[in-house]
């Protein structure tokens, strides 16, 4: 179990490493952050499952931050911590979905509990109407994860291969999906999907005389120039150099 806490303020998010019992709460590691930007790259480096972080910090709210790891399919439990008891604040931190709205300065009992609560709902994840949560042995999980790859690999050609879609094909919750993906591989449900994209187009790179544009539109990148730019991301090379350089 993985904690991020992100406030501009140095001291206070210190003050809150050091009131965390690490041992104690099942937290291995605790990563820190004081800006939304470093907050962004830890997320994109490291697996964090719960973020605690203030609102209004000098290069960006912490609201803005949990829109993007809610963008990014992140599978986090967000929560606010703040000095200002604003109604606004409250009401957009509800709409978001965020597990808490914890109040500066912070008292280590009630952080303490915040905590437990939300490290709880990760480990068993509540059915109920509003969240739509099974509960599932781990057999159950790896069973629907299995179906969700095999979806993945032969649909790569889809333009509409994404976290909702393969939620509905085996009719499951997208969040908790997601969460389930995540929990399994370390990494989220699009990342997964570039990934096999990227493989099958160094197959066909490889193994057919097919154009680049042919590859593209094969493995269900929109247009030739985002999958030559996602190709070099993840290879290191252009789809033309991986083929001139591997054959």
């Amino acid at each position: 179990m993985n904690l991020l806490i992100v406030d501009d303020e140095f001291y206070i998010v210190q003050g809150i490493v050091s009131a965390i019992n690490c041992k104690e709460l099942g937290i291995t590691s605790v990563f820190t952050a004081y800006s939304v930007e470093q907050a962004k790259k830890v997320m994109e480096k490291e697996k964090v499952d719960i973020l605690i972080t203030d609102i209004e910090m000098p290069h960006g709210s912490g609201l803005s931050l949990i829109e993007w790891v809610q963008e990014k399919e992140f599978p986090i439990v967000p929560l606010i911590l703040t000095g200002h008891q604003r109604f606004d604040y409250a009401q957009k931190a509800i709409t978001m979905h965020c597990f808490s709205y914890i109040l500066k300065p912070v008292d280590k009992l009630s952080l303490e509990k915040e905590l437990r609560k939300a490290i709880e709902s990760i480990r068993i994840p509540a059915p109920s109407a509003s969240s739509g949560f099974p509960k599932l042995t781990t057999k159950e999980a790896d069973d629907f994860i299995s179906k969700v790859r095999d979806y993945i690999r032969d649909n790569l050609a889809s333009d509409n291969l994404n976290r909702n879609s393969l939620a509905e094909h085996i009719h499951m919750n997208p969040d908790y999906l997601s969460y389930l993906f995540h929990n399994k591989f370390g990494e989220t449900l699009s990342t997964y999907i570039t990934k096999m994209r990227i493989d099958k187009a160094e197959e066909l790179l490889l193994h057919t005389a097919l154009s680049v544009s042919e590859i593209s539109e094969l493995t269900g990148f929109s247009n030739s120039s985002y999958f030559n730019k996602q190709f070099k991301k993840v290879t290191g090379y252009t789809p033309q150099q991986y083929r001139s350089e591997h054959i």
